[in-house]
């Protein structure tokens, strides 16, 4: 058998990948060759895997253009996971508006493509603060926390607008600041673990510690997380099944659900990520090999 991870040629973008080292292990273990292919790679035969799983081109959001058209050339490949109408989708944060037209429990969220809207949603928020960030970013870029009342959110929400984007305005829920958000992994259909995730954002528009940095740890989610995840989860598979991404009996291969809990303690999806996400596979001794699991039943069907 032979994998192929979709990554980078842009080290300063997977420096920190936390899960190559687990994945590498487990896939060896498993008698699965495992390669690490960069998508800007034009020499890589991508139909010479049995299996390509999207893991870490975590440099796409500076090459959108280019990676939406290497994306576009993957579409008809079946063996190319998530598939590729779902990661286009899920590039773009628009996609939490479908999920909540489906019951699924989300942060409360204006998208704007003005600052005449941007201004009209922040004067319907009924918090302190809000958090301001575009519908397709990755790593905090352009996301900040600000006072409702201060001029800096504005700003923001003008470089992002200037830049061709839509703007995101949330309220910004202060409980992540003590109960941090709660990631859930779910491969083929299953829940393997979660995790904790310390706040990142600071006030006015600066990060903790002031630098992008995530503090994980092992957690069992509550109860009533797991129901937000496993309502997020389904709505994102019968979404991909409407849509003819993946076969009627399908699961997608796999999906990071994070959750965190509005000011009056409701847990609410603040995202679904479908595409290349973290699984921060060493809070759990054994995730990386549900992982192997999941691609090696892929690779059987």
């Amino acid at each position: 058998m032979r994998v192929a991870f979709v990554t980078t040629i842009d080290l300063n973008a997977i420096h920190d990948d936390v899960d190559l080292p687990p994945q590498t292990a487990a896939f060896a273990d498993a008698d699965i060759d495992l390669v690490q292919t960069a998508w800007e790679d034009n020499s890589v035969d991508w139909n010479a895997f049995d299996l390509v799983v999207v893991r870490s081109p975590w440099n796409y959001v500076e090459h959108l253009d280019a990676f939406r058209s290497w994306l576009n050339a993957r579409r008809t490949m079946t063996t190319f996971h998530n598939p590729v109408g779902l990661l286009e989708w899920n590039m773009d944060k628009r996609y939490l508006a479908d999920l909540a037209a489906r019951d699924v429990p989300i942060v409360p969220t204006a998208f704007v493509d003005s600052i005449e809207a941007f201004h009209a949603a922040t004067e319907k928020i009924d918090a302190a603060e809000i958090v301001v960030k575009p519908s397709i970013s990755a790593g905090s870029r352009l996301t900040g926390r600000f006072d409702c009342t201060g001029s800096a959110a504005a700003v923001l929400a003008e470089t992002i607008l200037g830049g061709g984007l839509i703007a995101m305005v949330q309220p910004f829920a202060s409980l992540i600041d003590t109960e941090g958000e709660i990631g859930t992994v779910v491969f083929d259909g299953e829940r393997s673990h979660s995790f904790k995730k310390a706040a990142l954002l600071a006030e006015d528009g600066a990060l903790v510690g002031g630098a992008y940095r995530e503090e994980i740890s092992r957690v069992d989610a509550p109860d009533d997380v797991q129901l937000v995840v496993r309502a997020a989860s389904n709505a994102a598979t019968s979404i991909a099944h409407e849509r003819g991404w993946i076969g009627a009996h399908e699961q997608l291969l796999y999906g990071r659900y994070d959750v965190i809990r509005l000011d009056d303690g409701t847990p609410v999806l603040l995202e679904a990520e479908l595409f290349e996400p973290c699984f921060f596979l060493t809070t759990d001794g054994k995730a990386a090999s549900r992982f192997v699991e999941a691609v090696r039943r892929r690779i059987d069907c």
